[in-house]
């Protein structure tokens, strides 16, 4: 058991000072959407859950979500580029959403947002658990808090987004299937499948390295929220989604995002572009799970922690606010190599604070992921290191090994 080398404690000061702002800012950002007006994302979710409770199907029709809207906002804004919001999430998700969506329109944004902010608390505790071991209390907590509470996580706050509970969710996952259950993790993943951006590349991991029933119980998940959506808002409906993705309004935000597809697409001007590389550079990475897979069935928390990362990474379509998931890579990879997680976590938090509006900057914080996605496979397959950049000692390796 290591802990951080006592020169870094400047660092890990450093550290500290970047975490303790980045939460302040969030309790800002917090209060912001508690004085209303901010969270439209959460209004999009509540408006199609409303749908569902009036008893209706057209979850994505926009008249039946414009008079839901109207309803929640009291008062009907002008049709128009951006009213009503479109709801783009599985149907299922609208379904889930009922209790909340019943209730006034800024209790159930208090609600809502205060569940998701307690969620990114207590990832950063488990993830803080897991690293610091090796780190040392104080520079684990400050590595994790950065990528938890970073500035895009803060964007989630304020427009009322729901993945600090996807965070969470990853978290108790990647903890259960330390312990051995692969089942359960499996299942845990499961509320991911309501952003199918943020997992998709964890089953071809998991075919790689052989855990079935790991598999077979995210599979079981992903069916029901297919069935759990069409039963929700019929198949004709689950179509108009398709719709509402490629809407042109709706790829120009694409086009705003920070996964590494966007340094091919914002250039081009082409939603397509980013589609095409995020899928070229999907199939690069399921590729190198065949060449690496004997690396990946004897590390294999570690593997579905790069896949989470690699799903949010190489995503066509990521909100910015979905990063913070980086976490849970994060935390355990840098256990094994500390000054590579601390060099890319300066250089995340630093493009954080480029302004995003000047032509020169719009990239610099997927130029860092890609740098970093870069570095990881480097660190991963240069020779007499491979184990060891992957490994990290689990509380059940034999278990997990062997499922």
């Amino acid at each position: 058991m290591v802990s951080a080398p006592s020169r870094w404690r400047w660092i890990t000061a450093a550290a500290a000072v970047c975490a303790v702002y980045l939460v302040v800012r969030s309790i800002a950002d917090l209060h912001t959407a508690f004085g209303g007006g901010s969270a439209v994302d959460y209004l999009a979710i509540a408006s199609a859950g409303r749908v569902v409770h009036g008893g209706s199907s057209c979850v994505y029709c926009a008249g039946a979500l414009g008079a839901a809207q109207a309803q929640l906002l009291g008062y009907a804004p002008a049709a128009s580029a951006t009213f009503p919001v479109p709801f783009v999430n599985p149907a299922l998700m609208a379904w889930l959403i009922q209790p909340l969506a019943v209730l006034p329109l800024q209790t159930g944004t208090d609600i809502f947002v205060g569940l998701n902010v307690v969620a990114m608390a207590i990832s950063a505790a488990i993830l803080t658990r897991r690293a610091s071991p090796h780190l040392g209390g104080p520079l684990a907590a400050g590595l994790v808090i950065i990528a938890v509470f970073s500035l895009e996580a803060g964007t989630g706050i304020l427009l009322g987004q729901s993945d600090g509970l996807m965070l969470l969710a990853a978290t108790l996952a990647i903890e259960a299937l330390d312990r051995g259950r692969p089942i359960v993790s499996g299942l845990l993943l499961m509320p991911l499948l309501l952003k199918p951006q943020l997992v998709w590349l964890v089953p071809p991991v998991l075919v790689v390295a052989r855990q079935w029933r790991m598999l077979g119980a995210l599979v079981a998940g992903a069916a029901v929220v297919l069935l759990g959506s069409i039963a929700v808002a019929g198949p004709g409906h689950l179509l108009d989604a398709v719709g509402l993705v490629a809407a042109p309004a709706y790829a120009h935000l694409d086009l705003q995002s920070n996964s590494i597809p966007a340094l091919v697409a914002r250039p081009l001007a082409s939603n397509p572009a980013a589609w095409v590389a995020g899928l070229t550079l999907a199939a690069v990475a399921v590729a190198a799970m065949v060449v690496l897979r004997n690396t990946l069935r004897r590390n294999l928390v570690a593997a579905v922690a790069i896949a989470v990362g690699l799903s949010v990474m190489l995503s066509p379509h990521l909100g910015d606010y979905s990063l913070m998931l980086l976490a849970v890579p994060l935390a355990v990879l840098a256990p094994r190599a500390p000054a590579l997680a601390l060099v890319l976590a300066a250089a995340y938090t630093a493009a954080s604070f480029f302004n995003p509006l000047v032509a020169l900057n719009e990239s610099t914080v997927a130029i860092v992921l890609l740098i970093g996605l870069v570095a990881l496979v480097w660190r991963a397959t240069r020779p007499g290191s491979r184990d060891h950049a992957m490994h990290v000692p689990s509380r059940s390796a034999a278990g997990v090994s062997s499922a």
